[in-house]
């Protein structure tokens, strides 16, 4: 995961022209998910609270007006400067065609868990009981 944000910089720091803004994209996923998955089959209770003032469900990471400005570069989206003359000709070959958010590539629950255990992000019973003595 630490990877991913390093390459972006990586890409923006190689290919990015003047006033370009990088955007990874990358699942997200529902902290409800995320929370059944640390649980697992272990007897605890997971209770909803719901939204509160001022939070988000999802972030928007690329506006509807930056989205006519905004094209597919690798893996990545790059909103392109606001300014035609930094711009330069091509700005809108491959735009997208509305906003870009965290909703638009929600992992599955499965694919969370074993995306949890591959980076590491998840301890056996044993391996947990061992760091929670160190």
């Amino acid at each position: 995961m630490r990877e991913n944000a390093v390459n972006v910089i990586f890409a923006a720091v190689r290919e990015a022209r003047r006033g370009e803004t990088y955007i990874p994209r990358v699942p997200s996923a529902r902290v409800l998910d995320v929370a059944r998955v640390l649980v697992g089959d272990r007897r605890i209770r997971i209770e909803t609270v719901g939204i509160r003032p001022g939070e988000k469900v999802h972030e928007i990471l690329v506006s509807e007006e930056e989205c006519h400005r905004t094209v597919e570069r690798g893996p990545h989206y790059v909103i392109q400067s606001i300014l035609p003359e930094v711009r330069g000709p091509r700005a809108d070959v491959g735009a997208l065609k509305g906003e870009y958010s965290s909703a638009d590539g929600v992992m599955p629950f499965d694919e969370l868990s074993t995306f949890l255990k591959d980076h590491g992000l998840m301890f056996e019973e044993a391996e947990l009981a061992d760091e929670l003595l160190r």
